[in-house]
């Protein structure tokens, strides 16, 4: 791990339980493409893009369409 990151857990306590709470395909891109996340704030954007930027992908898109019938009554 970089130093920064290495750092950043060394000194905040909050931000290693966040990171150690990531699925590991998220915590291995963090750790893989780290440059100077000091702050857990920074931490917690990069995270938040990479999952983001994962969920775009094709073959998690059939998780979040809509099958239902728009034409369903509901009474």
């Amino acid at each position: 791990m970089p130093d920064s990151l290495s750092d950043l857990f060394d000194r905040d306590q909050d931000a290693r339980n966040f990171f150690d709470s990531l699925p590991m395909f998220i915590q291995d891109q963090i750790q893989s493409n780290v440059r100077g996340i000091t702050t857990r704030e920074e931490l917690s954007g990069v995270a938040h893009q990479i999952m983001h930027d994962g969920l775009l992908l094709d073959q998690y898109k059939p998780m979040f369409e809509d099958e239902t019938d728009s034409e369903i009554d509901l009474k």
